[in-house]
């Protein structure tokens, strides 16, 4: 132990900060009950920005006094970071990988192989950037998502250590720093813009989180070069800490996942953990001893393995379960606890300090693993998640629920006058090059009525196109928004497509949507992406009160406008949305003989209830316009107190929310033996 002086404080200094363990179990508890359920702490998602700030902060402090004495050597940093990070990854992804094997379906599997072969060389982050949106799959069929952070420290590795050495090389102390100030404010700037657009490369890319990172870098940075000065503030030092931590605590209270995030907020985050990192440089405190106690201590060494542990862990008991509850959380969280211990006692530690030449750490923990991992997620996704491990009846319902009409090709495409639709005919396309008789507008539920759709024109000899973009409801004067402000590209889109049907031929316009999101303001329970808010011109304020308004006057403006213009609207209802992913429900039935008697439908009294108020305004308009006809889709899907997920052996779902193409098509089979598609067939007719 070093001995140091200041200003006549005598403090004891050693190399190991347990409060720095204490502060890294903080953090991963907290994303461990976020991703256990969100509404516990809806504020715990930015432990991993604590993690950001801690990794730079540490990873500089290793490195800026050996490359200041020129005393520092690449291949043992990268050596020992690869020791360090490599081997507990690679246990987790083939665990993880092997027991998917025998839960996910072909589809998972395959995501899950892209994800894992991007994880594998670091890059994973930038895999989810491009595939978790809106269409993208739930996060409860991902089981590496979690990678993402990894992936971006990775990345902080590769440019931090050339960047300081460069700067240290060849700038002065008062350049450097400036240097990386302004470009610590850049990366926030940039970060705000891209978490105020909404993109997903805000939460997922370097660029958009090197500024948590660089935060605990300049932090380390500074207290190598000013300990003296601030160890002559020792009080000052203390109360900041304080202040840090209570900063910290009311942000997991009061952040959610539709605060803007990252940009300025995670900078308040960045600024309130190095407050408390600086405050342990004292070695003694209230928070320090806190923070340094021996629970949260070992809690601490343990969190790099909780955390890669927990999130796999987690999806798939979900997968398995159709769900969770609290036997389920409590079961999650001691096998996560017991994987992490055992993986940091008898795997992670021993390799991490075998003492080996750096060459054949480089070539057995990092080249001939990464190889082999990315050879096998090839192979998975060559033989398409091999299909044929599954039962012949599991197959079977596999194939069904993940037919779409996006898969099918026509001979002929629509004039291109009628874009933004998609020139793809609906129906009978034989019909083309005359006019579409109808055209369907929507969200992605529009989409999936297509095959509905496409039955119908085919009995009655006409053609339609589709047009809409996902989660974006079809509808004129009101404005889908975020953080306040009208999202463009929705808002835009719908101008567009209402400007052809008032110039097009086409008689009949079929609307759909997934009505209940927008009034509710929420998606699926356990579904990935944050609320959704309709408002106009009169208000852009977030809440459930004018979403609800907005949606009462859009629609009722968009079908005055559409009979204003001599068009026939035919409003369909909205499918039932599933806390879980029912057609895998019942793959599981067909695989597991056990789960046969598994229940896989929904109770009817929660879909009555979650779409009672967009049922409500649709059934006020129906009775004020006699042109608007509605078609009941839930008359077919619900029977007996229960909503179906299959019907005559057919799965219904592709996801939790969206129908399949043969579920599309059965539906509308079942609507032609009703009494009321003679009504629809009169308005088709041409």
């Amino acid at each position: 132990m070093a001995r140091l002086f200041y200003s006549g404080i005598n403090v004891a200094f050693t190399t190991y900060r347990p409060d720095i363990d204490g502060l890294r179990a903080i953090a991963v508890l907290t994303v461990m009950i976020f991703h256990f359920n969100s509404q516990w702490l809806p504020g715990g998602f930015i432990g991993v920005d604590i993690f950001f700030v801690i990794s730079g902060y540490i990873i500089t402090r290793i490195l800026y006094v050996d490359v200041k004495k020129d005393n520092f050597s690449f291949s043992l940093f990268y050596a020992k970071r690869i020791k360090r990070i490599l081997p507990l990854f690679y246990l987790v992804s083939v665990t993880t990988l092997v027991v998917s094997w025998f839960l996910l379906t072909p589809d998972d599997l395959v995501r899950l192989a892209d994800s894992l072969r991007y994880a594998s060389v670091f890059i994973a982050n930038t895999y989810f950037e491009k595939n978790v949106g809106y269409f993208a799959p739930a996060a409860d069929t991902m089981p590496l998502l979690h990678m993402w952070s990894l992936s971006v420290e990775e990345q902080f590795y590769f440019v931090w250590p050339l960047l300081l050495f460069l700067s240290i090389r060849y700038m002065s102390s008062g350049h450097r720093k400036l240097f990386f100030i302004l470009s610590l404010l850049v990366l926030i700037g940039i970060s705000e813009y891209a978490a105020r657009g909404g993109e997903a490369s805000a939460y997922y890319l370097i660029h958009n989180r090197g500024s948590e990172l660089l935060a605990g870098a300049l932090l380390s940075m500074f207290v190598h070069d000013k300990r003296e000065a601030l160890f002559a503030r020792e009080a000052t030092l203390a109360i900041a800490g304080l202040v840090g931590a209570l900063v910290l605590l009311s942000l997991f209270v009061f952040f959610d996942e539709g605060t803007v995030f990252p940009g300025f907020n995670a900078l308040l985050v960045s600024v309130a953990t190095a407050m408390v990192i600086l405050n342990g440089e004292l070695r003694k405190g209230v928070l320090y001893r806190f923070l340094s106690s021996r629970g949260l201590a070992l809690i601490g060494r343990l969190s790099f393995s909780l955390y890669l542990w927990h999130w796999p862990v987690l999806v798939l008991y979900r997968y398995y379960f159709n769900g969770i509850d609290a036997v389920g959380y409590v079961a999650c969280a001691l096998l996560t606890f017991l994987l992490a211990f055992l993986s940091w006692r008898y795997f992670e530690k021993p390799l991490r300090y075998l003492n080996i030449r750096k060459k054949w750490v480089f070539i057995g923990y990092f080249i001939l693993p990464v190889i082999l991992l990315v050879m096998i997620a090839k192979d998975i996704k060559r033989h398409h998640g091999y299909e044929n491990r599954m039962p012949e009846r599991a197959r079977h319902l596999y194939e069904i629920s993940i037919s779409s009409y996006d898969d099918i090709v026509k001979e002929f495409l629509a004039d291109s006058r009628y874009l933004p639709f998609k020139l793809v005919p609906i129906g009978d396309d034989s019909l083309v090059p005359e006019a579409p008789k109808a055209l369907l507008w929507g969200d992605s539920h529009a989409g999936h009525f297509r095959s509905f759709v496409e039955e119908l024109g085919l009995k009655n000899g006409f053609y339609s196109l589709y047009g809409g973009a996902g989660g974006c409801p079809p509808f004129i004067g009101v404005d889908l928004i975020k953080h306040g402000r009208p999202e463009a590209e929705c808002t835009d889109t719908n101008n567009k497509l209402f400007e052809v049907i008032k110039q097009s031929e086409s008689s009949v316009i079929f609307l759909a949507g997934r009505w209940a999101m927008y009034t509710e303001t929420t998606r699926s329970e356990g579904e990935k992406g944050s609320r959704v808010f309709l408002g106009d011109s009169s208000d852009y304020s977030e809440s459930l009160e004018n979403s609800r308004r907005a949606f009462r006057v859009g629609m009722e403006t968009t079908i005055q406008q559409l009979i204003a213009n001599n068009k026939r609207p035919v409003l369909f209802e909205q499918a039932p949305s599933y806390p879980f992913l029912p057609s895998n429900c019942l793959i599981k039935k067909a695989t597991y003989p056990w789960m046969k008697d598994e229940n896989c439908d929904i109770d009817m009294a929660s879909v009555t209830k979650r779409q009672a108020y967009a049922n409500a305004v649709i059934e006020m308009l129906e009775e004020k316009y006699p042109e608007l006809m509605v078609i009941r889709i839930n008359d077919q899907i619900c029977e007996n107190g229960w909503c179906k997920s299959e019907l005559q052996g057919v799965p219904l779902y592709r996801d939790d929310d969206h129908i399949n193409d043969r579920g599309s098509r059965l539906l509308f089979d079942l609507y032609l033996q009703s009494d009321k598609y003679q009504h629809l067939r009169e308005i088709v007719q041409p």
